[in-house]
């Protein structure tokens, strides 16, 4: 895997600290596209996967400010990081962030009104496994926000694919829409109009 690619993934080392600062400022346009893309909630629990440095968790509990949230990485680096950049809200009581795993999260059913994500499921070892644990943490009615720097409306070219190697899951925008429905949410995709970055907005069916 390409050296920058495994620091997004996960980062660690001087490295992984300086792409984790890169990451908090460059991908705030993102980010706000697909906090502007929610439907109208009112969430009161609120979940950052893959949580990196912690710009998406600090911007969505500004956007919500009754809410409290959860944070977790699977990096040691992200987490102390995230810790340190939102230590007003932790120190608040607003949120707890921790070390963890997409794939199995330490969470109860339906714990969570918003579950957010910023690029983290181009990297998850099985995405459809990932998608259905956070159903599984959504209440009935609850939103997934996933946004991510790039979308595909086609299948990638060859060339196009050599440009893209190290990432786990390379999904056109239908197939991951297609991947939510199946672990039990309406989706949809919310391209911006430059039609550089995008959002996937997801809604679990009541069960």
């Amino acid at each position: 895997m390409d050296d920058d690619l495994d620091q997004c993934m996960n980062p660690h080392g001087e490295e992984g600290r300086r792409t984790i600062e890169e990451m908090n400022r460059g991908h705030v346009p993102q980010i706000t596209w697909g906090i502007e893309n929610l439907p109208d909630i009112k969430p009161r629990r609120i979940l950052d996967v893959g949580c990196g440095g912690g710009i998406f968790t600090r911007l969505i509990l500004e956007r919500y400010p009754e809410a409290e949230g959860d944070a977790l990485d699977i990096s040691e680096l992200s987490v102390e990081y995230a810790r340190g950049f939102n230590a007003d809200l932790i120190s608040s009581g607003r949120l707890t962030v921790i070390l963890g795993n997409v794939m199995d999260m330490p969470y109860d059913e339906g714990s969570f009104d918003l579950v957010v994500s910023n690029a983290s499921h181009f990297f998850w070892p099985d995405i459809r496994k990932g998608l259905s644990e956070i159903c599984r943490t959504l209440k009935d009615g609850g939103v997934l926000c996933l946004t991510a720097g790039m979308h595909l409306d086609h299948r990638p070219s060859e060339e196009e694919m050599k440009e893209l190697e190290g990432i786990t899951n390379i999904l056109t925008d239908k197939e991951l829409t297609a991947l939510m429905d199946e672990a039990g949410m309406d989706s949809s995709c919310a391209v911006n109009p430059n039609d550089t970055f995008c959002a996937y907005i997801g809604r679990k069916r009541p069960q």
